[in-house]
């Protein structure tokens, strides 16, 4: 009686085991096929560029004024999610070419050379010039101050350009961060970029230790846009419309006064 018991119960046992085991088959394929069928938007960006873009290494995350526009755009187009993938700046455009992303944002002027090998949504933030970042208390001379001196810039942006026409010497960096060290490190005299990013790193961290000391703008501002691969009519077409809409919004003015309200730009 006891041996029959005895089988019985082996018998329950592992018609459980295996009655579980599938369960959890099951509910693993379940995930997986809801993992596949997820809708996700991989975008370039290079975040080292506060306060567009800058990642957080402490919680793994992608944080700035692009990264949480480029959200509210994904969510306006049925994404599930967004998958940014952190990128050189002068490897961004590539990396669309190769698709290795579905779009770029990096706070990128539109330019005629660019739209040469990528396509350009509408601008997404007004007011955007490029300034000169000086040694703090320098007296203001204007861009002319800038001629045969050390000049830094972001490698990649469209101020090495600006930069070239005022001096020989220009440095080319990895980031703007880097640019303005080498001003605050005395290895180059004055650093070029634009007035959003100089305004944000001056008010947080170089206030009282850089200041700008002039725009090279000459009142005009630069158009910035979200690049897609050149010839994608219908990723082009789904972010403008989504861009239409989503500036209409109240988190889009928050988010704008977020990163660029205490900024006064």
């Amino acid at each position: 009686m006891k041996k029959m018991m005895s089988v019985m119960l082996a018998i329950i046992c592992l018609l459980a085991v295996t009655g579980f085991s599938g369960g959890a088959d099951q509910a693993d394929r379940v995930l997986r096929q809801e993992a596949s069928t997820e809708k996700v938007l991989r975008v370039g960006t290079a975040s080292n560029d506060p306060p567009f873009a800058y990642y957080q290494a402490a919680t793994d995350t992608h944080i700035g004024f692009d990264i949480e526009l480029m959200q509210g755009l994904s969510r306006e187009m049925g994404y599930d999610k967004v998958e940014f993938v952190n990128t050189d700046f002068n490897q961004l455009l590539p990396s669309l070419q190769e698709g290795k992303v579905d779009a770029v944002i990096a706070c990128m002027t539109v330019t005629d050379e660019r739209r040469e090998t990528a396509d350009f949504t509408a601008s997404y933030l007004e007011g955007v010039r490029a300034v000169v970042v000086a040694p703090y208390g320098m007296e203001a001379g204007g861009a002319d101050a800038m001629k045969g001196k050390r000049i830094a810039v972001e490698a990649g942006s469209v101020h090495v350009n600006q930069a070239k026409q005022h001096s020989e010497t220009v440095i080319e960096c990895g980031s703007v961060e880097e640019a303005l060290k080498l001003v605050l490190d005395k290895q180059a005299d004055f650093a070029v970029m634009d007035n959003y990013t100089a305004r944000f790193f001056i008010a947080n961290f170089y206030r009282d230790r850089l200041t700008l000391a002039a725009d090279l703008s000459g009142g005009m501002e630069s158009g910035i846009g979200i690049a897609v691969a050149k010839g994608n009519q219908e990723m082009l077409d789904k972010l403008n419309a989504s861009l239409q809409n989503y500036r209409e919004t109240a988190a889009y003015y928050q988010i704008k006064r977020s990163y660029f309200g205490r900024l006064e730009v």
